[in-house]
């Protein structure tokens, strides 16, 4: 029967390591207890590399719509979506998630895409009602896990669990003003809580972090996350996913609705989609101990090649890759890495292939 509260030891936090553009623990309790929150219960961490900015103006709904593979102009206040821009090539530029309060859109990123993705979203920006105000200086506080709307409806936030799987609700956690930001990229239940007030005024960060700790949610690092992550088969841009790649290849269908209209690139992903002239396609394997990015498919092209591992409490050692397509829908790969081969195992894509808009 599984623990309804993980007690784990208290301990300092690990050495810090890179990530999203910033340093941060890389665990506190130890890896595989901080997983087993995230898996069973829930888990928080001080997502400092969470960056967001607004976009405010009248025609902010009608310009980000032609900018994004987002249905923009569908989003009702309270809600959100998943989102990238595209190269006419239909090549990535960023990554990101957009959310609309009724006055104006937040724009969910990370410290190390947060530049880019302002600048990509610009790119055509001349005379639309429509701007990006800086960067919120506030700190986010995520919560992931089966039980991470409970934890949160503990300390106030009523409206949490009856957030949808893209959508924002403002609200309080221990006296501080807060905007709660649900997502759906990984396989687990995922709430950003962003400490500030709607117009992006900061709060007191700490106490809203001691009190979700207090309601239970067990304090994690980022290794944990990356391990959740890679099995949910979530892309990171800059690790598994940047402008040399097809937004298609990377399985990216959770974040294009294909029903929306025109779009910067929106041709070549139509194509991709409808012909089915895919040569490469992201998969989740198992793989040997040892493997690391950057190891090749043989029988490949250098555009097959493994961009990120993680060793699973539950899956053992497992990776995203890129296989050529005919080999994506077989049971194993050879991978070479400095000259040793080994055998990768294709395991089931975690996400389900749905095309918002086609019904």
């Amino acid at each position: 029967m599984k623990s309804e509260k993980p007690r784990v030891p208290a301990r300092e936090p690990a050495e810090e390591i890179p990530y999203e553009g910033v340093r941060t623990p890389a665990w506190f309790s130890g890896l595989k207890p901080e997983w087993k929150a995230l898996d069973e219960h829930a888990g928080v961490f001080d997502a400092s590399w969470r960056r967001w900015f607004p976009a405010v103006g009248e025609e902010r709904r009608e310009f980000l719509h032609g900018q994004t593979t987002a249905n923009v102009t569908a989003l009702q206040p309270g809600t959100g979506a998943p989102a990238a821009t595209l190269t006419a090539q239909g090549r990535p530029l960023a990554l990101f998630a957009l959310y609309e309060t009724g006055e104006r859109i937040w724009i969910a990123s990370t410290a190390s895409a947060a530049a880019a993705t302002r600048t990509a979203l610009s790119r055509f920006l001349v005379a639309d009602d429509c701007d990006f105000e800086p960067d919120v200086d506030a700190r986010c506080m995520t919560v992931a896990g089966p039980r991470a709307a409970d934890i949160l409806s503990r300390n106030g936030a009523a409206g949490a669990p009856s957030l949808g799987p893209w959508a924002v609700t403002s609200t309080t956690i221990a006296g501080e003003d807060v905007q709660i930001f649900s997502r759906a990229d990984l396989r687990v239940p995922c709430y950003d809580v962003l400490v500030c007030n709607p117009e992006g005024r900061p709060g007191d960060a700490d106490r809203v972090l001691r009190a979700i700790e207090s309601s239970g949610a067990v304090r994690c690092g980022a290794a944990a996350l990356e391990i959740v992550r890679i099995e949910s088969g979530t892309v990171r841009y800059g690790v598994d996913l940047d402008e040399k790649r097809i937004a298609i290849e990377a399985r990216l269908e959770w974040a294009i609705h294909f029903a929306k209209g025109c779009y910067v690139g929106q041709e070549v992903i139509e194509r991709a989609v409808s012909r089915g002239r895919i040569n490469h396609e992201m998969c989740l394997l198992k793989v040997a101990p040892g493997v690391a990015p950057g190891a090749t498919v043989e029988g490949g092209t250098d555009s097959d090649v493994v961009t990120s591992v993680a060793v699973s409490p539950r899956l053992g050692p497992i990776a995203l890759a890129y296989l050529p397509a005919k080999s994506a829908a077989g049971g194993s790969v050879m991978l070479r890495s400095a000259d040793v081969s080994s055998k990768a195992t294709l395991l089931p894509w975690p996400r389900a292939r749905v095309l918002a808009g086609r019904g």
